[in-house]
């Protein structure tokens, strides 16, 4: 089990500061072209809109890993506040595309 900083590094490193990299869009679009009915399949072409529209590829970035990173921010707040009963953590990432929010 890593230590609280490790964890910390890992987020970033893994899953928050790759997200600045334009071939990432590239990919998520690739992926929704195999998958459009899949959870958030409507993002490749969201993508593709807003890259012919003119938004640029960087700034599309910017916004998906600040929303990643508030997404990370604030699971890390929950998990704290109000908490899982009894810590009960462990696998609950496989939970989080089975809710039934998962597709709005």
């Amino acid at each position: 089990m890593p230590t609280r900083e490790e964890l910390i590094e890992h987020l970033w490193r893994e899953i928050i500061n790759p997200l600045g990299d334009p071939s990432r869009l590239d990919t998520i679009i690739a992926n929704c072209r195999r998958r459009p009915d899949s959870t958030f399949g409507e993002v490749g072409p969201a993508i593709e809109r807003a890259l012919a529209a003119g938004v640029s590829a960087a700034d599309l970035c910017l916004l998906y890993r600040s929303a990643t990173y508030e997404a990370v921010f604030g699971t890390l707040y929950a998990i704290g506040d109000p908490g899982v009963d009894d810590n009960d953590v462990l696998g609950l990432y496989e939970d989080l595309s089975s809710a039934p929010n998962a597709r709005w």
